[in-house]
């Protein structure tokens, strides 16, 4: 393993600045998975009190427009609210890509991470983009959503357009 940066072995992009969830569902940005084998989307909750916290993982054929349609993956997610000092593994019963984590998030701050595969795309149907939706939370709730791509196929990743 060689010695390398953070930045020159994984694609980073902006999903959505933080932002108020409270009456304002978020679109988050496309993450292009032509240039990556795997992807990371980090969202992090800050505190609130009964706040819906819906997901929804969608994929895409293009960068903007075209065509888009849920991604629905099995794939375990991880979660870590309030004062937990480490994550909790979630191993999904189905296949899905709407995610209610009100349980989890409603009245805690945290982080989720859900982890997309190459190959859990459409790729007969041409979809190579990924991207995430928070839905309105219908009460005062922060989220931000981060992209990172491992195992990028160009290096050094920072120059690699994600």
């Amino acid at each position: 393993m060689s010695n390398e940066y953070f930045a020159e072995k994984a694609l980073v992009k902006q999903g959505a600045v933080p932002q108020d969830l409270n009456g304002n569902a978020v679109t988050g940005a496309r993450f292009d998975m032509s240039n990556s084998d795997r992807l990371a989307i980090v969202i992090s909750f800050g505190d609130s009190t009964g706040a819906a916290v819906g997901v929804t993982l969608q994929q895409h054929d293009a960068a903007t427009s075209g065509n888009s349609k849920n991604l629905e993956i099995s794939n375990t997610y991880y979660h870590k609210a309030g004062a937990a000092t480490s994550f909790t593994a979630v191993d999904p019963s189905s296949d899905t890509a709407v995610y209610d984590l009100a349980s989890v998030f409603a009245a805690e701050e945290g982080l989720v991470i859900f982890e997309v595969l190459s190959e859990d795309l459409d790729v007969n149907a041409n979809f190579s983009h990924v991207s995430v939706n928070l839905a309105d939370s219908t009460a005062a709730k922060i989220a931000a959503i981060e992209y990172i791509g491992h195992f990028p196929y160009k290096k050094p990743a920072y120059e690699v357009e994600a």
